[in-house]
């Protein structure tokens, strides 16, 4: 069996399809608030050019011959709080650095879920944010960090309103980087530390960042500077302070309106256990509802999430402790955790709009054929993707924005374009909803699925372009040595549009459009393979008469094949 640590995201779609099913359907519609911990943000935090590694090698460089240094102590006592054996302490050259040291690895590995006890470190004749904020220069280290796979599928689902309420300790500025990097602005984030921050203008998504934030730190030192909670000390003393009453109050009532889902996040600090034994004294969740209220990424629950889960479920908690554990545990960490989430959300969007599409001539049987070709495509990209998995979320991005783009505005510029929603609803708020009739998505999730069928029958292998070339399709489909680039069409001008932009040309004779709805005489061209010599053109499709008039899913996909006629 596959554990957190080495579970891919397709095993991880595999769990969220059967066990923990009721945890995908919630996130998908929005039911779900993500409290994320420094777990999100590893690979920025532990790798050889992290900010762990910065701090050691800042107190490296500054140690003296006198033995009573203070950036010796201050070295010494880090060390000693990832415990080293006696062989990695034999590792340890204060002469060289610290990147050079056999054990580092192993080092950091055991500091990076102890931010707050390294941070508390004090180094003498200095003040006690010596080390945050001077020791990692904290106004160059957090100004401008590029993203993780973790903090762009975040953005995914917050965009995709699957995710309206987050909560993290975290105070780096990742999860902003990553609107950033999908074209969009920070105000989708209304970004909380204190009460006052949730006065302004409405935002898709609000972000407690109550343990600080870097970026405001940065840009308002006076203001947010204090505000940074790092060291244990300032998070015993979090659930009293004034300053923070207000942002309590809100992440207490989150606790009661929404499902819990943590990744990331060990749970280790009291004021997190404090906000959920609150939760508890109102009688809050019942344990044993379809959709788990509280959930930890993890391989096994720790002793402070367990914590968690009695004070949140009171008295129900010991008579059904080891069922409650059970079902709270996700045994996925957040990298093939949160790319599962995005895939599984994003087809059960696509599922609803491919099954409300116009086929009065389809039962419910073959409307979940065409399901399964979007499921087909789903665990091929997860499998295709898994050995890289921040170029798989980038993908994601990249592609969707490119073929929305397309199938409704006739558009598609050179380079990256901005994160195009499916839909801004979750999943439940989309079925049958009247304005999503004009965009052509239903009819193209539709022809989607027949697409994902015939790749899974062998009648053609499904790939991707590269998604920031102006050229590049939906998807390509290949055949032996003939190819295909896809686009979709929501209706007759968006081609014409597709067309003036030169995503098209109109002697293409490689490219296929299906269109949502009916295509002029002019542009319809479908002349079969024996007949197409020389650059003929692109081949028009009017999928949405085709699927009107559909009895059965096997013609359809045949007709849909001889249209595409490679």
């Amino acid at each position: 069996m596959p554990t957190a640590t080495n579970i891919t995201v397709k095993e991880t779609l595999d769990l969220l399809d059967s066990k923990f099913s009721g945890i995908s359907d919630g996130v998908s519609q929005g039911a779900y608030a993500l409290w994320l911990g420094s777990g999100i943000s590893r690979d920025r935090v532990i790798g050889l050019d992290g900010v762990l590694t910065k701090l050691l090698e800042f107190l490296r460089v500054r140690i003296t011959q006198d033995p009573h240094c203070a950036f010796r102590r201050a070295l010494e006592k880090i060390i000693g709080l990832a415990a080293p054996s006696t062989e990695q302490r034999s590792q340890i050259d204060f002469s060289r650095p610290c990147s050079e040291w056999l054990c580092v690895g192993d080092l950091l590995s055991r500091l990076w879920n102890q931010y707050s006890a390294v941070l508390s470190i004090e180094v003498d004749g200095q003040g006690l944010d010596y080390l945050l904020w001077t020791g990692l220069d904290f106004p160059k280290t957090f100004a401008n960090q590029d993203p993780d796979a973790e903090h762009l599928a975040i953005a995914i689902l917050a965009l995709e309103q699957a995710v309206e309420q987050l909560a993290t300790s975290n105070w780096d500025g990742l999860l902003e980087a990553a609107m950033r990097t999908l074209g969009r602005p920070l105000e989708f984030y209304r970004v909380t530390v204190t009460g006052e921050d949730l006065r302004g203008p409405a935002a898709a998504a609000i972000l407690y960042k109550f343990h600080g934030c870097a970026l405001r730190a940065i840009a308002d030192e006076t203001t947010y500077r204090p505000l940074l909670v790092a060291r244990s000390a300032q998070i015993i003393s979090w659930m009293a302070s004034t300053k923070f009453k207000i942002v309590r109050d809100q992440l207490e009532a989150l606790i009661q309106r929404s499902r819990t889902l943590m990744i990331g996040l060990s749970a280790q600090d009291t004021n997190i256990q404090n906000l959920f034994a609150q939760s508890g004294a109102q009688h809050g969740w019942k344990w044993d509802e379809p959709q788990t209220p509280i959930v930890f990424s993890a391989q096994e629950l720790n002793n402070d999430q367990k914590t968690i889960l009695n004070v949140a479920y009171g008295d129900d908690y010991e008579p059904n402790r080891e069922a409650i554990c059970d079902a709270a545990r996700l045994p996925a960490y957040s990298k093939p955790l949160l790319l599962a989430l995005v895939l599984a959300t994003l087809t059960a969007k696509l599922e609803v709009l491919a099954k409300d599409a116009s086929a009065p001539g389809l039962d419910a049987n073959a409307q979940q054929r065409i399901v399964d070709g979007l499921m087909h495509l789903r665990n091929r990209a997860a499998d295709a993707g898994n050995a890289d998995r921040l170029g798989l979320v980038k993908a994601i991005a990249l592609g969707l924005a490119r073929a929305r783009h397309q199938l409704q505005d006739g558009m598609s510029p050179s380079g990256p374009l901005p994160y195009y929603p499916l839909d801004e609803a979750p999943v439940h708020l989309m079925c049958g909803k009247q304005a999503l009739a004009a965009t052509g998505q239903r009819e193209s999730a539709s022809a989607l699925g027949l697409i994902g069928l015939d790749d899974r029958a062998g009648h053609w292998t499904v790939s991707v372009d590269d998604p920031e070339d102006a050229r590049s399709g939906a998807l390509r489909l290949n055949r032996g040595s003939v190819s295909a680039r896809v686009f979709f069409a929501a209706n007759d001008d968006v081609i014409t549009s597709l067309l003036e932009c030169g995503a098209l040309r109109a002697d293409d004779s490689d490219a296929v459009v299906i269109c949502s709805k009916r295509v002029t005489p002019r542009q319809h061209r479908s002349p079969a393979a024996k007949v197409r010599t020389g650059k003929v053109g692109p081949r028009y499709i009017a999928y949405g008469p085709m699927l009107a008039n559909a009895s059965d899913v096997a013609s359809l996909c045949d007709a849909l094949r001889a249209e595409v006629s490679i």
